[in-house]
């Protein structure tokens, strides 16, 4: 691949890859299950309740072809299963426990799809060299060659080396067994490193060479903000609140471990709310659990038109 091309492919990837960071998100990719915004136009978004519950994106289009009594009694069966002590209720944390199960489901489900296109040779394994040739469209030994380039060539080609030196980092660390290749369990801590305490470390110095510009190992309020809020007075008001909250000791800088709830979001917090606001959804006699009853009375609130994945918490036969 020619000087020219390169830049074009891997410019649109650095303007992807900043932008995931546009919200303060953390890493490079946010999680499968905001795939749909907890709110849309000022009210809840019942597809992010229904991709809490299922766990599954691919098979929507078939459970929006199914009936109402099929529907329902699909979902019965998921009650059984979610209910784990038998007791013929799911409770709060029954079913929080569930959503985090369908949140890391859902990550599995689009890292499989990516390992699948990055896996080239169908090893059912990804190697560095076939991630940055889908990814960036090279090869490792074409750097060289990108390095004997004149100054203002270069100034663009290491905004973009920075990014691959990233993931080259990221890769290293989720290749746990060092073969050099990522199995699918390595991937999706590749991909999804928040659930993967192995991958915290990589992802907190990720973010401190993005946002630590004067590298006094802090992040200041201005670094937090960055150039994003000079235009949206509103955003930058509520990312200072959100500055402030992370702040816990208020020296006005968030130290390392004040950065982790920005950099490694809690999946645990967000399935608690999710199951909070699904319980008061459903809970008609409104003692703090559900019966399946409720739960498929109120078969909408859980799954709607979209489909699950429901052999990944059923035998086929029991469908």
């Amino acid at each position: 691949m020619n000087f020219s091309c390169l830049l074009v492919v891997l410019a649109v990837g650095f303007s992807c890859g900043e932008k995931e960071t546009d919200k303060h998100g953390a890493g490079h990719k946010p999680p499968s299950h905001m795939h749909h915004d907890h709110e849309k136009d000022g009210e809840h978004n019942s597809h992010y309740d229904h991709e809490a519950v299922l766990g599954s994106k691919k098979l929507e289009e078939e459970f929006d072809e199914l009936s109402p009594e099929e529907s329902k009694r699909r979902l019965a069966l998921l009650v059984k299963k979610m209910d784990v002590n038998g007791d013929g209720y799911v409770t709060a944390e029954e079913l929080t426990q569930w959503i985090l199960t369908s949140f890391q489901k859902l990550d599995e489900e689009d890292s499989l799809e990516q390992l699948k296109e990055h896996d080239t040779d169908k090893d059912g394994k990804v190697t560095w060299k076939e991630y940055i040739s889908k990814q960036y469209g090279y090869n490792p030994e074409d750097m060289e060659d990108f390095k004997h380039r004149d100054q203002e060539d270069l100034e663009d080609f290491n905004k973009v080396k920075k990014m691959v030196e990233e993931d080259h980092s990221k890769f290293n660390a989720a290749d746990e067994d060092k073969d050099g290749a990522l199995n699918e369990k390595e991937y999706v801590a590749f991909e999804f490193p928040y659930d993967f305490k192995h991958m915290h470390e990589v992802e907190m110095d990720r973010s401190m060479k993005d946002y630590d510009k004067n590298a006094d190992g802090t992040i200041s309020l201005q670094e937090f903000l960055g150039q994003e809020g000079a235009d949206d007075p509103e955003w930058e008001a509520t990312e200072k609140e959100r500055f402030t909250d992370y702040d816990k000791n208020n020296d006005g800088k968030l130290d390392r471990e004040e950065m982790k709830p920005w950099i490694l979001p809690d999946n645990m917090e967000t399935a608690t709310e999710e199951s909070d606001h699904l319980i008061g959804r459903a809970d008609d006699d409104k003692d703090g659990k559900l019966s399946e009853t409720e739960i498929v009375d109120h078969s909408e609130d859980f799954v709607g038109s979209q489909a699950t994945n429901y052999g990944a918490f059923l035998p086929h036969e029991e469908l």
